[in-house]
């Protein structure tokens, strides 16, 4: 039956060769390495364990043999070209070193080695067909690798799910299976393993436990484990990239800091346990049962240029997830990513989710389509949310979904384009935003000749979006009727955006992207299109657009994912204080000084009393230059106006703050000041003198307030 299967799997490899060839990363691999190590040969059909390995024609024969052998860095293993391995398990010992890793890769021709797992239970956490535990500097390449019992069973959906009480929930089975042991690790060992490359392996037909069980199992999974928490013990520097992921459950690829499971994670960061500079690259998933990458317990990753065909194929309705999220994670950006073939019916189901416990993370430049499920969902609790320059054509049932819990900074849906079907989207978002939400420059094109776009899922919210700012977008039907539910937005576009073809069917090419550049190129502008200049500027929109094109020509942004490079450049200024930290001598307790910085004209920094001086602090964390400063008060019709009579700009010097700038104008709704260039990496905003506040239910306060405070170098 084996045999019979092999075919198959040759067969199935080579479409997935045709639908993305991977660029490999490391050729040549019969060519000794320019690292002093030793090169190991292993062939399952003419090798023998009894030989040196050392030699191509005297080749190891077993995986078992590499299991039991322990490698030093510079070492290569070189699997032979149409080699199979039935239920061996691929885990060698030792680890490499920096600018010596050790490498294990492919030799005598061009078919990948397979191993197959075959489904053997090793117990829980040792289930991958290759796995390494507690190493580092390790290079995989080349491999075939599936892990099934049963080849021609698929998962039983017909149980009850996610109640863990399955006698065999624990038999978890994965492809490639990276742990880090807080357990086994002793106490002066370093417990963080870096450098550790998966590239051009086919990933296939990992078959499941049949359950949740809270355990993240499928095809590339990196977690760390243990009892109790192990400070410093963690990843750095993981690359997964060109590899394909076919048939996996439950998810393609994830990682998990398990040892600090609960309460959001939050022992992550003062333990030293984030999962450091993942980059996960060029990957391309196929019928996926749940998730292809889900992004845990993560610092500074990137996930670009993956292809997505069918997730949430077998669980549909139990434990829902996406398509591509991250969780618990910072400093993050998702782009150049396209997904299809979403599921048709789900709580979740959708390509994105800005799920919670974020911070600096970044949606961008990426293409979905097909998802009956809609766009995006979001959780909430996070901090510098930036969704920016994506293209969804899907027509689901929902373009945004969910708001959990209030975010401690504003949320950017910037310049994104929202292609849908009035007459099957059910609503435009569920739940009110909870806290401070800005929709700028972004295409909302309901398609529908008959339907126009429904903007509340249910009578409770009409005419409620919660804390949310419209402006400078287009808002255009297809059918010429708008809803009386359309988000206010003083500066909307109706016209048609006239953008040159938007909403082709996508066709397949040879990468397995079902776009490609001429349907991408469908949503750029046409030169008479009414969103040229027509859109706002706010520095989160970054630098270029979808097509990579330079922002900012003409008199404004335009309206949408194509910047047309036609007109005068205008380089926006830079705000120096939206990357800063704010703090205060006197502060209210619900207005902080943060909010003075944080960009949004709906929040502010109020002092606690009238005690002078009353200074806000900008500490820039590095040395700039500025020589203009914007600065708003809190201004509120008949409750609030201008309270802030005299201040003085001190700079730091050294360990002393000096004055190089005062002034006694009044400040008001807005008030720009320039002065001479000063370099310095703290400003302090001193305010000497107060005015009584003159609004009829103000009783002459002088308590300071300021909306926003701004840096700029002109």
């Amino acid at each position: 039956m084996y045999k019979k299967f092999v075919n198959g799997l040759l067969t199935a490899a080579f479409v997935c060769s045709v639908i993305f060839q991977a660029v490999p990363i490391y050729a040549n691999t019969e060519e000794p390495s320019s690292v002093v190590g030793t090169t190991y040969y292993v062939d399952s059909q003419s090798g023998d364990d009894s030989n040196s390995g050392t030699n191509i024609n005297a080749p190891w024969k077993s995986l078992n043999k590499v299991t039991e052998t322990t490698f030093s860095p510079g070492d290569r293993i070189l699997l032979k070209s149409g080699s199979v391995w039935n239920g061996e398990w691929l885990w060698p010992k030792g680890s490499g070193a920096e600018g010596a890793p050790i490498i294990i890769d492919k030799y005598g021709g061009d078919a990948k080695p397979i191993i197959n797992g075959m489904g053997v239970d090793r117990g829980f956490n040792y289930s991958g067909a290759v796995h390494l535990r507690n190493q580092e500097y390790w290079e995989i390449r080349n491999l075939e690798i599936t892990n099934d019992d049963n080849f021609d069973v698929d998962i039983d959906l017909s149980r009850p799910q996610g109640d863990n009480s399955w006698s065999s929930k624990d038999k978890t089975r994965n492809g490639i299976l990276l742990i880090v042991d807080c357990d086994q690790l002793a106490d002066e060992d370093d417990g963080i393993m870096d450098h550790i490359y998966i590239e051009n392996c086919y990933v296939h037909d990992v078959d499941g436990p049949n359950d949740w069980n809270d355990t993240f199992t499928g095809g590339i999974i990196f977690n760390v484990i243990g009892s109790s928490i192990r400070p410093s013990s963690s990843f750095n520097d993981i690359r997964i990239a060109h590899n394909t992921i076919r048939k996996v459950d439950l998810l393609g690829v994830t990682g998990y800091v398990d040892s600090v499971r609960g309460n959001g994670q939050a022992a992550i960061g003062p333990n030293n346990m984030w999962m450091r500079n993942i980059y996960i690259g060029h990957n391309y998933f196929e019928d996926i049962g749940q998730g292809a990458i889900d992004l845990c317990d993560a610092m500074d990753a990137v996930v670009e240029y993956n292809v997505v065909d069918g997730f949430l194929k077998r669980y549909p309705t139990f434990r829902p997830t996406v398509a591509l999220y991250p969780w618990k994670s910072e400093n993050t950006v998702f782009q150049f990513n396209e997904v299809y073939n979403g599921p048709s019916t789900n709580a979740d189901g959708s390509p994105y989710d800005m799920d919670s416990g974020l911070k600096n993370v970044v949606y961008q430049f990426n293409y979905s389509h097909n998802n009956p499920c809609g766009w995006m969902l979001y959780m909430g609790n996070n901090e510098n949310d930036i969704i920016r320059y994506n293209i969804s054509d899907d027509g689901g049932d929902y373009i945004i979904k969910y708001f959990l819990t209030a975010c401690k900074t504003p949320t950017y849906f910037l310049n994104n384009v929202i292609m849908y079907d009035g007459a099957r989207t059910k609503f435009m978002h569920r739940d009110p935003f909870k806290s401070q939400t800005f929709f700028y420059n972004n295409v909302f094109y309901n398609k529908s000749t008959t339907t126009t776009t429904t903007w509340h899922d249910n009578a409770q919210y009409l005419g409620n979006l919660g804390a949310v700012t419209f402006s400078n977008n287009c808002f255009y039907e297809a059918s010429g009727i708008h809803s009386e539910y359309e988000p206010n937005d003083p500066k909307k576009v109706t016209e048609n955006p006239r953008m040159i073809a938007p909403g082709q069917e996508p066709q397949r090419n040879e990468k397995g992207i079902l776009s490609g550049a001429t349907i991408w190129d469908g949503y750029k502008l046409n030169s008479d299109s009414p969103l040229i200049d027509a859109g706002i500027y706010v520095p989160q929109m970054g630098a270029t657009d979808f097509f990579g094109n330079q922002l900012y020509y003409g008199e404004a942004p335009d309206i949408g994912v194509h910047e047309v490079s036609a007109g005068e450049y205008n380089a926006p200024l830079v705000n120096l204080a939206a990357t800063a930290t704010a703090t205060a001598n006197n502060t209210h307790t619900s207005y902080g000084a943060q909010n003075a910085i944080d960009g949004s004209d709906s929040t502010r920094w109020a002092s606690a009393n009238s005690n002078l001086p009353i200074w806000l602090e900008i500490d820039f964390a590095k040395e700039v230059s500025f020589n203009q400063l914007v600065v708003k008060e809190n201004i509120v019709k008949d409750w609030a106006s201008a309270r802030i009579a005299r201040f003085e700009l001190h700079k730091l010097n050294g360990s002393e703050f000096e004055k190089f700038y005062e002034s006694s104008t009044t400040i008001g709704d807005s008030a720009t000041f320039t002065f001479p260039e000063v370099t310095t990496n703290k400003l302090r905003f001193v305010i000497t003198e107060l005015r009584a506040d003159t609004t009829p239910h103000s009783s002459g306060q002088t308590d300071p307030s300021i909306v926003e405070f701004e840096l700029y170098r002109k």
